[in-house]
């Protein structure tokens, strides 16, 4: 077929994807504190010959290496995500092979690339993607779950990817709907059964079941669903009714699970 294929485009965006996440790491790296700034360095001397002619120059550096610095100096890398759209437009039985460049081709395709691309995306085209169609790099805490006496349980809201419209962006609050995973803080020797609210891909409210098994190690993962139960927002958790009830003290946290790993 003319179109790019799902497999090819997202190894491309997953390389770039990664290759700019390396960039920001070593941006964040370079930035930190270290020895002293070079502000704090010339201060420090007392002496006016120096500062006078060092300590503007060398405050406006202090912390203004960015990302988006750093990327621009990097032509190539811009190049990946603009001239794809060459690809996209070209004609075939005269219609565009697709509309909407990245953003239009996800939609079409149900696929959601990194948010380091996406980043990368905004630095040379000037708009983030939809948020529909990029997934969270974060370690994201959704709701956490705590077995009181009773036995309750006590539900702690977290963190949510917005409503799921489609004019929302991923400017860095709102996401694609995530599979979810349950990590255990502690658990003791009774299964735990629990039923979550959650918000769907649409924003509609409906509910899922996930069973903690007796004995879990603390810091396992217990997946939520499948890969095709993706959600919004855990909105609140009960037991499963006729189910097991887990152990006073049980606690359990509702991250997202990443849809996968950028690699080169």
């Amino acid at each position: 077929m003319p179109l790019i294929t799902q497999a090819v485009l997202l190894g491309i965006a997953d390389r770039a994807a990664y290759q700019t996440k390396q960039i920001s790491d070593a941006i964040t790296a370079i930035n930190l504190v270290g020895g002293g700034f070079y502000f704090d360095r010339i201060t420090a001397t007392d002496d006016a010959d120096v500062e006078t002619t060092l300590i503007v120059t060398y405050e406006n550096v202090d912390g203004a290496l960015t990302l988006k610095q750093a990327v621009d100096g990097l032509d190539g890398l811009g190049s990946i995500v603009g001239t794809m759209d060459s690809h996209f437009d070209r004609k075939v039985s005269g219609s565009a092979l697709q509309i909407g460049s990245w953003d239009g081709y996800c939609t079409a395709k149900d696929i959601r690339v990194s948010d380091y691309f996406n980043i990368l995306h905004e630095i040379y085209k000037g708009k983030f993607l939809s948020a529909n169609n990029t997934f969270s790099e974060g370690d994201d805490l959704l709701g956490g779950i705590v077995i009181s006496s009773g036995p309750t349980v006590t539900f702690t809201d977290g963190l949510n990817y917005g409503d799921g419209a489609t004019t929302n962006l991923a400017t860095g609050g709102n996401f694609a709907a995530t599979q979810l995973t349950a990590k255990v803080v502690s658990m003791g020797g009774t299964d735990l059964d629990i039923r979550l609210s959650v918000k769907d891909v649409n924003n509609n409210l409906t509910t899922i079941d996930v069973t903690i098994p007796a004995s879990t190690a603390v810091g396992a993962f217990v997946d939520v669903g499948s890969s095709s139960d993706r959600f919004l927002d855990v909105t609140a958790a009960i037991f499963v009714p006729a189910g097991d009830t887990g152990t006073v003290t049980d606690s359990i946290q509702i991250r997202n699970k990443k849809e996968r790993t950028i690699a080169l």
